[in-house]
C-alpha cells in the first residue's frame, strides 16, 4: 500500500476533544441545516459505496478508493445532520462532532471497524481515528498525487471496501 506521512494533529484528551469541537464551530466547519435532510446524505452514501464497488470491479482502484472514502464520510454526516442538525466539509471535524454529541459513544466505537479505541472516554485517543484516517490519507493520495493511484493493489482497495461496508451496517443502526 502506497503510505503517506502521517501529521496527527489529533485530540488527546476528552477536554482536547472539546476544545477541538470549539476550534471546528470558531472556524465554520459546522453549517446548520434542517434534520430531514440526512436522506439526502445517507443516499449519496449509498450512491458513492455502490460505484466505488463498481470500479473496483472495472479495475479503476483510483475512484473506488475515493468513493469508498467519500461514501463513508457522507454517511458520518448523516448522523450528525440526522442527530444534530449540521454537516460538516470539514473531514476530522466530523468525528470530533460525532463523538462530542455522543453520537458515536464508546460502545459503538467498540464496534467499529473505524474507530480502533477501546473507548472514547479513555481519551478520544489519537488511535480513535486510525483507520479513517488511514482511508482518508489513501483517498488524498490518489486525488492529490498523480502516479500514486499507480501502485495501489486491488486487495488493498479491496479491503478498504469490505472495512467500509461493515462499518456502514452499524452506522446504519444509529439512523
Amino acid at each position: 500500500m502506497f503510505t503517506m506521512r502521517k501529521k496527527n494533529t489529533l485530540p488527546g484528551s476528552v477536554a482536547a476533544l472539546q476544545q477541538a469541537y470549539t476550534h471546528c464551530e470558531q472556524r465554520g466547519r459546522f453549517k446548520e441545516i434542517d434534520k430531514t435532510a440526512y436522506a439526502d446524505y445517507l443516499l449519496r452514501a449509498q450512491k458513492d459505496l455502490s460505484s466505488a464497488e463498481r470500479d473496483l470491479h472495472a479495475g479503476d482502484l483510483h475512484w473506488a478508493r475515493v468513493k469508498a472514502y467519500q461514501s463513508l464520510f457522507h454517511l458520518l454526516n448523516a448522523l450528525f445532520v440526522k442527530h444534530a442538525g449540521y454537516f460538516s466539509k470539514d473531514h476530522g471535524c466530523i468525528l470530533v462532532a460525532l463523538m462530542t454529541h455522543n453520537i458515536i459513544t464508546p460502545e459503538i466505537a467498540d464496534r467499529l471497524q473505524l474507530l480502533t479505541a477501546k473507548t472514547i472516554k479513555e481519551a478520544a485517543a489519537r488511535k480513535v481515528y486510525q483507520d479513517l484516517d488511514e482511508f482518508r490519507l489513501q483517498r488524498n493520495f490518489a486525488l492529490y498525487k498523480p502516479k500514486a493511484w499507480e501502485e495501489i493493489k486491488t486487495e488493498d482497495v479491496a479491503e478498504e471496501i469490505k472495512k467500509i461496508k461493515a462499518n456502514f451496517k452499524i452506522l446504519l443502526e444509529l439512523l
